[in-house]
């Protein structure tokens, strides 16, 4: 299963495994994936499984998204390719990394009041 893994800022090493189902990235700690950069958009981008692959596409956020250096609003993911959201790099990987803890799970363990803490306001 493919998977992101955040390689720069507060949360660099993050990793989140990505599922069949759409996953919304964005500072809203009701997002699945919560980047906590003031630059990210409240509801940044989604991204889903499409075929044997992944698209991600912009939610019209206000700095857009960015694959490989480009700015985007729709692009099939590939083994590697770079995001990037406000000030925060993720990078792309089809295959998932057995060693790695799931953030995602953790994520949803974790008490819903420290997460709210730690958004930052519009």
């Amino acid at each position: 299963m493919a998977c992101l893994l955040i390689t720069t800022g507060e949360q660099a090493g993050t990793y989140y495994q990505l599922t069949k189902r759409p996953l919304a990235a964005g500072r809203d700690p009701a997002r699945d994936i919560q980047l906590i950069d003031p630059e990210v958009s409240r509801k940044h981008f989604q991204i889903r499984a499409d075929g044997d692959g992944y698209l991600i596409a912009d939610m019209k956020s206000r700095n857009g998204i960015y694959v490989n250096g480009e700015k985007v609003t729709e692009h099939r993911l590939a083994d590697g390719d770079r995001i990037q959201a406000g000030d925060t790099e993720l990078t792309f990987h089809m295959a998932d990394d057995p060693d790695r803890s799931n953030a995602l799970s953790h994520y949803r363990r974790a008490d819903r009041h420290l997460r709210e803490d730690r958004t930052l306001g519009e």
